[in-house]
């Protein structure tokens, strides 16, 4: 068995089954126009996948040789991790719409990552001159889960969202780093640190 829960005693091909099925809700979640990811969906979703990840790190940490290993290293990613936030439009004086960064909710659920800092497969949905919080995180200790490596080692891709690299981790918010800055001063920003450091 992949996890000693108490319920449900899944076996290793019906929990495969089930994080397919919500992985592919999970990334078709929509966006509320002014506030992000309606929190309630959230619960709903970190309740497994947000469960997943704890677990499996609380395994790991005090018995190891209960997880099943294959299937832990064919979703278990660890290291940096990037995600933009837009603008959000919100009504000002008069009644006048106006676009201002919202606060970023660091509510611990999990929520939609990369690990490409250039954005490459999201630009068409940025601006190259807009300027977006970016948020950078690195996992250290914790576990994230690594989608499209999921998804190829169990054959069940998303052609619509391969190209994205997406990688799902809680909103921790001491492993996270805010910049305010547009995607092209970002990107420059990394390849100088690369650079710097001999990556």
């Amino acid at each position: 068995m992949i996890f000693n829960f108490y319920y449900p005693d899944f076996t290793d091909e019906e929990w495969i089954y089930v994080i397919t099925k919500y992985l592919k809700g999970f990334t078709e979640i929509p966006l509320t126009h002014t506030s992000g990811y309606d929190i309630e969906i959230l619960k709903f979703y970190d309740g497994l996948l947000g469960t997943l990840l704890k677990h499996t790190e609380e395994i790991s940490n005090n018995c190891p040789q209960m997880l099943n290993s294959k299937f832990i290293n064919s979703w278990k990613f660890q290291g940096k991790l990037y995600r933009v936030l837009h603008k959000t439009i919100t009504l000002g004086k008069y009644n006048r719409e106006r676009s201002c960064f919202p606060k970023i909710n660091y509510h611990g659920m999990i929520t939609h990552w990369t690990d490409d800092f250039t954005f490459k497969g999201l630009m068409d949905k940025l601006s190259d001159r807009e300027e977006y919080i970016i948020l950078e995180a690195d996992t250290k200790e914790h576990f994230a889960f690594d989608v499209n490596k999921f998804r190829r080692t169990y054959k069940c891709e998303e052609i619509y969202t391969a190209k994205e690299r997406e990688i799902i981790f809680p909103m921790y918010k001491e492993n996270i780093i805010e910049y305010y800055m547009t995607v092209n001063d970002f990107i420059q920003m990394k390849k100088q640190e690369r650079n710097r450091d001999g990556k």
